[in-house]
């Protein structure tokens, strides 16, 4: 799976609007950053899961992980996708903690395993939405 399909881009809100913007701002991953301990949350919150603090910005990361789990879809009820089929979705913990969502880049899904070091990358699709991919590293 080289591009994603031409489907059209959810609009989030609150929290996760503010989330995508400053990822699509930065052309790479943004999380959730707590300005009083330093501890990374994904997904966003409107206070620090540590310290409860309401003070925070979305930093850039530096997109190292590793697939903690992942997912096969051999179905999809999206018309844009079924090309694709079958593709791995992967839960990928970040060097700086959080997990994201992502979608496997340049990879066949039987190639996929727990453990196995990624980069996320993203791509942007709105002003308001970015894609994010796992890409071996």
């Amino acid at each position: 799976m080289d591009t994603a399909p031409q489907i059209t881009a959810p609009r989030p809100d609150e929290l996760n609007l503010a989330f995508y913007q400053a990822t699509v701002a930065a052309s790479q991953l943004c999380v959730q950053h707590c300005t009083r301990c330093g501890s990374w949350t994904h997904p966003p919150r409107y206070f620090c899961p540590e310290c409860t603090s309401p003070d925070f910005s979305f930093d850039r990361v530096s997109g190292a992980a590793t697939v903690y789990s992942y997912s096969i879809s051999h179905f999809s009820v999206e018309p844009a996708w079924k090309p694709l089929l079958p593709y791995a979705v992967i839960v990928a913990e970040l060097a700086e903690g959080p997990r994201v969502i992502a979608l496997a880049r340049g990879m066949a899904p039987g190639d996929v395993h727990i453990g196995m070091p990624v980069r996320i990358t993203t791509e942007r699709r709105s002003d308001e939405f970015a894609l994010f991919w796992a890409e071996k590293a």
